[in-house]
């Protein structure tokens, strides 16, 4: 079987939606499988070199892990400032369709524009579809009235998921809403991966740095607010708060932000960098990682956060919002809070920190929980998935 993985984002765009596009079909390559990644070309630049220093990855060589992964930059069609995605789509159409004559073709998108396209190709008895979801859009009742513009993905929904072979949920909960609507679907559900690596520094080491590290977007929602309110009461108890993320153009707002809960001291701003350095930073100067997430219904069942896996890929004991999708990822590995608990974070952060026996044995668990959850068994969960729904040819033929 080939894979085909197809995001409508440009290469090497901030942020992590591109970067779990990435290791998502690099760890089906992995596995062994002819994989193939369809995305907008963005910069000018070696990919081969990009997915070591970029992205972390091995590259692209015939003696690296990663010979069977063929990515296509494809320019994406430009009017004036803008740019749009159809060209991508079009590109991985007709690579699909030739990829078809010689064996049968996997092809997984999470991109609700691709759906119509999708459902045509699934017509072809070597052809199988698979939607990832990062979403709800099929019933719109849970969004506010300001939300609700998404109309659009709901009747694509409505019309093609039908029409294809399964869905990939990324929480439970999303599984369970999916199916109330599309009992007929199959569907599976499986968080989104973590990289393990080796830590550089012992526990106790980790532990002394008394830096507490968020990564990721800074959105509404993330539990902002409280983090850089909390920071000028950690910063009492000789604790340093690092956010890593962001635009560059953000920073002064951020910075001013800080400065209204008298929090300037006590943080530091970092706008987005390449995954590898991020990552890097982790190792290097984090020794919590943080995961408050504010109490709302796409918080709580739709998102399976991408900064929590970061941390249990490093071996960090995280405090986590005490909600659905921060158990489904960190499991018996976070320490748990209400949002908003301000008094019970506290105590939580400073007593992992003041306790070198209770840091280094939730440092274990953590990385006992990563192992468990890498991107590589993903991909294993996600084949066994497709060889019960697709005929046996299509999984035990060629690797």
């Amino acid at each position: 079987m080939i894979i085909v993985w197809i995001n409508k984002r440009d290469w090497k765009t901030p942020g992590p939606i591109v970067n779990v596009a990435v290791h998502n079909a690099a760890s089906f390559a992995e596995l062994g499988y002819e994989t193939h990644l369809c995305i907008g070309s963005g910069p000018e630049t070696d990919t081969n070199e990009d997915l070591a220093g970029f992205y972390g990855l091995p590259p692209q060589d015939k003696s690296g892990k990663l010979d069977k992964f063929n990515i296509h930059r494809v320019d994406r069609w430009r009017l004036g400032a803008s740019s749009y995605s159809l060209s991508v789509f079009k590109y991985a159409y007709h690579l699909i369709r030739i990829l078809s004559r010689r064996d049968h073709v996997a092809v997984f998108t999470r991109e609700s524009g691709f759906l119509g396209p999708l459902a045509w190709l699934c017509r072809h008895p070597r052809i199988h579809g698979f939607y990832e979801l990062h979403g709800f859009y099929a019933d719109l009742t849970w969004m506010s009235e300001k939300e609700s513009g998404c109309y659009r993905e709901k009747l694509y929904e409505h019309l093609f998921l039908p029409k294809i072979q399964g869905l990939i949920c990324i929480t439970g909960a999303q599984q369970k809403l999916y199916q109330k609507v599309f009992p007929f679907i199959p569907s599976c559900a499986f968080p989104l991966g973590t990289k393990p690596v080796s830590p550089v520094h012992s526990p106790d080491q980790r532990r002394k740095r008394r830096t507490l590290m968020y990564v990721g977007r800074m959105h509404t929602g993330k539990g902002l607010d409280f983090l850089l309110k909390m920071a000028n009461r950690l910063s009492k108890e000789g604790i340093q708060t690092l956010f890593w993320g962001g635009k560059d153009s953000n920073i002064r707002k951020l910075e001013e932000r800080a400065d209204s809960y008298g929090a300037r001291g006590a943080v530091r701003f970092v706008p987005f960098q390449p995954p590898a350095a991020m990552h890097q930073a982790l190792a290097e100067k984090a020794s919590l990682g943080v995961v408050m997430l504010e109490d709302t219904f796409y918080n709580r069942y739709l998102t399976c956060p991408v900064k929590a896996l970061d941390y249990l890929s490093h071996g960090l004991p995280s405090i986590g919002s005490d909600l659905p999708s921060v158990h489904e990822v960190l499991g018996e590995a976070g320490t748990y809070i209400s949002p908003g608990d301000e008094t019970g974070f506290a105590r939580a952060v400073v007593g992992l920190l003041d306790d070198p026996e209770a840091y280094e044995r939730m440092s274990d668990r953590t990385r006992r929980r990563a192992a468990r959850i890498t991107w590589r068994k993903r991909a294993e969960s996600i084949m066994s998935f497709i060889e019960e729904h697709t005929p046996a040819s299509a999984v035990h033929g060629d690797k």
